[in-house]
């Protein structure tokens, strides 16, 4: 029997909110789905909706790179360990990859700057 509080599905949103119609492609996995990779220009999302595991250990990674992969970075987009820790417990959960790096939707700080290669 599935926990109540597991069975409701979850959302996750990668949005390309670079400047001047820059492309990105996303590649987002976990340890038994590998979603593929999308190329992204500007404005575009990049969804997919989940159910949490049983054993309280979802875990969903992306890698972002821009056009030539010149520069790229790496965060995990839902994390069951982190929502333990006092994440907030949205249903939705919308990343934007900006000029500088990586925010949570809403925030005014990235959360990851870009790597150059």
């Amino acid at each position: 029997m599935v926990s109540t509080s597991m069975a409701y599905r979850l959302q996750v949103n990668v949005s390309n909110q670079l400047s001047r119609g820059r492309k990105i492609t996303v590649r987002c996995e976990s340890k038994d789905d590998d979603l593929g990779s999308r190329r992204l220009v500007n404005g575009d999302v990049y969804s997919w909706s989940f159910s949490r595991n049983i054993f309280g250990t979802t875990l969903f990674w992306c890698d972002v790179a821009t056009a030539r992969s010149k520069k790229h970075l790496s965060f995990n987009a839902y994390d069951e360990s982190q929502r333990k820790k006092g994440m907030p417990k949205l249903h939705e959960l919308t990343w934007e990859i900006k000029d500088d790096g990586l925010y949570f939707a809403g925030f005014p700080i990235p959360i990851a700057p870009w790597v150059s290669q």
